[in-house]
Order: C-alpha cells, then structure tokens, then sequence
C-alpha cells in the first residue's frame, strides 16, 4: 500500500491531472500497489476510537473482488464494511445482479464458518451487502458516493487493473471508479488487482473457496441484506 494526501489543487477536481502530483503518480502507474488517498485535513476526522465505514463498489470483475479483500485486511474488529452494488431504477434483478449477491454471500458466509482458514479471521467484522437504486439522472459514481455521505463512510475503497488497463493503452482506472474518487469527499482506497494463476483465482476467490478446499462455501445470509 502507498498513502498518500489528496489535494494538490483547491475547488472541485474533474481530471486525475488536477489531484496533488503524488497521487497522479501513483496512480498512473501499472504497478502492484493499492494507494489509500487521504482528503480528511484534520486528524480529529480520522476513524480512531471509533468504528471506521467501509464502502466498497463491487462487480464480478477481479478488481473489485480486490477492493473487498482490502477493505477485510485495512479493517479492525467491529468496522463495518457495505458492499455496495448499484443498479437501474427501472432495472429488475437479473442473472447478472443475482450472480453478484450469489459471490457475496459465500464470501460472508466463510466469515462465520469455523472451518474456513483465511476468512474465519475476520468474522468480527459488520458486513452489509446492499443493492442500491440509481435515483433519477444519477450515474453508478453518484450513487455510490450518496451511499457514504448517507451512512458517514470514511473509506470509498475502488477496484483497479492498472496494469492490465495501461499495457493495453488505457487510463489505469476505469471511469466510473474515477468518478467515485473525484466526486467523494471522502477517504478513497483504489485497490490495484495483482495478476495470480486464472486457477488460483477461480477456485479461492470467483468460487470464494478456502485455499485447500475442495468445496464451495454453502452456508448463507449471516449478513443484512438492504434495499435503497
């Protein structure tokens, strides 16, 4: 991880080139970090004492999975972490949103399995999957972004692919997500997914499986589920 502060430019930032230099830097390269961005200018704002919010922007790509298991490793006993995933006000659930909450519910439900090795860890924490609805005119980054203003988030945690994004000529981070971190007023985490063997990725985490494990995790629902 590299920490760094924000603000490089006063007012409202609407390009990655108008953020402090450091984090431009950061930021633009394809390499192995995920950077924590602090906005907070005032320690009395940072989550010490207190229980830190987590809200972490999902899909079914790597990189968000990757954004969840860094909001688990950054957190302490009794954080809470929303997965948040956004969808149309006109949209139903489809096989695309239920294979979603199908990921995170296993990943939830090996939190509180006493057989499982890494998750089982971190069964103290708050976890809240929460499907969210576009209000009118709002894109995905304006609902995420309302969702932390409405529960007091101090980390919007973000996936990324960087380097798999620049060797292929692209910005390092996809537009919503940049959106999500330009538009918060809020701490951000954008985590860079690290390339593993495709086997290792689809039987630990696509299946969201034990390493060592030949089953999938069965057990559901230890979280709360919310409609916005």
């Amino acid at each position: 991880y590299v920490c760094v502060g924000y603000y490089g430019l006063k007012g409202r930032k609407n390009n990655i080139l108008e953020v402090s230099s450091n984090v431009h830097s950061v930021l633009s390269r394809g390499n192995s970090c995920s950077a924590i961005v602090m906005k907070d200018e005032s320690p009395e704002l940072l989550p010490r004492g207190r229980t830190c919010k987590f809200v972490v922007s999902i899909s079914l790509n790597k990189s968000s999975t990757k954004a969840f298991l860094d909001a688990l490793r950054l957190s302490r006993p009794g954080d809470e972490i929303h997965v948040v995933y956004v969808k149309s006000h006109m949209e139903e659930e489809d096989d695309y949103t239920t294979a979603v909450r199908a990921k995170y519910t296993k990943f939830f439900a090996g939190l509180q399995d006493a057989d499982e090795q890494v998750f089982s860890k971190f069964r103290d924490r708050i976890m809240q999957f929460s499907l969210v609805t576009k209000q009118r005119r709002e894109t995905t980054a304006d609902t995420v972004v309302r969702y932390a203003d409405e529960i007091d988030a101090d980390f919007t945690v973000v996936g990324a692919n960087a380097a798999d994004r620049i060797s292929r000529g692209k910005n390092p981070i996809g537009v919503v997500s940049m959106q999500i971190c330009l538009n918060t007023t809020r701490n951000f985490i954008v985590s860079n997914w690290i390339n593993i063997n495709p086997a290792i990725f689809e039987s630990c985490v696509r299946r969201a499986q034990t390493p060592g494990s030949s089953r999938p995790v069965s057990r559901v629902e230890p979280f709360r589920p919310s409609l916005n």
